[in-house]
């Protein structure tokens, strides 16, 4: 993860870096400010009918998509760097509880792999979708010497008027577009790298419970032996205490990202599977391919970050099995307080504690989802001239 931040600090998450990282870092999130008031203020012209145009890539929907977009981005950076400048306090906590527990339990020496496979897949499927929009905004029959300016006025056509076009303004926005667009798939990649360490750690001492119930040779006539057992079964106990109280510490600094990333996700899903149902069965076949390619990206993520993190509620019980086959003659005071402990101990990252992430939010995700997109194709039903295509605001 210290890995990871140092990479991140090329698109302003600076953390505990160098002052000069920090100014990069102050200097994006100043810019990106910028875009998003320039952004709200288009919002509100638009609503208020002061606006030129309010068609197009200039609609009121175009320029909310726009406005979040950006906010998102400011938003995501400041988060983020709160969870890079602090990562180094979680990670000291985080092996001291690792030194702390009984020392057979063994390292799971596949996590640093699914790791980087991750990472891998964020940056390939990110890096596919970005082109597949660009090629969808500018076109296959736009002369190379235009790219950049149909790009920016038609990517950027919530913010930029054609007389408001330079050059100098059209570099900067590629840069801040780029940023926000990276940001955005940052945060998702960021919370399922986190919640894949926590899960790890969680099974890690499930199979040593599971290999410790299930052990052949046991002297059970030994009054020494019963003592090591009762104290064996506490070390245990003290290690889900630990990893419980290690989660909680961890989600007190991700809580404000999951729900920003989440409710950013479930709009933009909940926007392309309209756009892509009302607009794109009439666009050509590259922009019918890039709402595909944008809709299932955007599910695939969502889906990513729900079930990484539910992996950690549904591993925190994981243990239960085992215990509740545990003979009864070998019960003692530690295995009884351990069982009522994991049974009763509700463990699982949350968005500031407005949803808890476990696999049954994928369903109320979905039916929130079918239930919006009904209501927006009827209501565009009545009004065919409240939609316009947006292609650019997922830049």
């Amino acid at each position: 993860m210290q890995q990871i931040f140092r990479y991140a600090r090329w698109f302003g998450i600076a953390g505990t870096s160098k002052y000069y990282w920090k100014l990069w870092g102050i200097v994006l999130l100043i810019c990106l400010t910028v875009v998003e008031i320039g952004s709200i203020w288009k919002v509100v012209k638009a609503l208020a009918g002061w606006a030129v145009s309010t068609t197009g890539h200039r609609s009121v929907t175009a320029r909310l998509a726009g406005a979040t977009l950006y906010a998102n981005a400011v938003l995501s950076l400041i988060l983020t760097w709160r969870i890079s400048s602090s990562w180094g306090k979680i990670a000291d906590y985080w092996i001291i509880i690792e030194r702390a527990i009984i020392a057979r339990i063994p390292r799971d020496e596949y996590l640093d792999k699914k790791m980087i496979a991750v990472g891998l897949f964020f940056i390939i499927c990110g890096l596919a979708e970005h082109t597949m929009s660009v090629l969808a905004v500018v076109g296959l029959d736009c002369p190379p010497s235009h790219l950049l300016k149909r790009y920016i006025l038609v990517s950027h056509g919530f913010l930029l008027q054609p007389n408001d076009y330079s050059t100098s303004v059209a570099m900067s926005l590629i840069v801040l577009s780029t940023v926000a667009t990276i940001l955005w798939n940052f945060q998702d990649m960021l919370l399922v790298l986190i919640t894949l360490g926590l899960a790890s750690r969680y099974r890690r001492i499930n199979s040593y419970v599971a290999s410790y119930c299930t052990k052949n040779e046991k002297e059970t006539d030994s009054k020494n032996l019963d003592t090591v057992e009762i104290f064996t079964w506490r070390k245990i106990r003290e290690a889900y205490v630990k990893q419980a109280t290690l989660v909680r510490k961890v989600n007190d600094k991700v809580g404000p990202l999951i729900l920003l990333s989440n409710s950013c996700n479930f709009y933009f899903t909940c926007l392309q599977l309209f756009l892509g149902i009302t607009q794109g069965m009439t666009d050509t076949g590259l922009t019918q391919m890039y709402y595909l390619s944008s809709f299932i990206w955007l599910c695939l993520r969502t889906t990513l970050v729900v079930l990484s993190a539910a992996d950690v509620n549904v591993s925190s019980k994981g243990a239960l099995p085992y215990i509740y086959e545990y003979p009864t003659k070998e019960y003692n005071l530690e295995i009884e307080r351990l069982q009522y402990q994991l049974s009763k101990d509700y463990v699982a990252l949350s968005g500031m504690g407005f949803f808890f992430l476990t696999k049954s939010l994928l369903l109320q995700m979905a039916g929130a989802v079918v239930t919006y997109e009904l209501v927006l194709i009827q209501f565009d039903d009545t009004d065919h001239n409240s939609t316009d295509t947006i292609n650019a605001t997922m830049i």
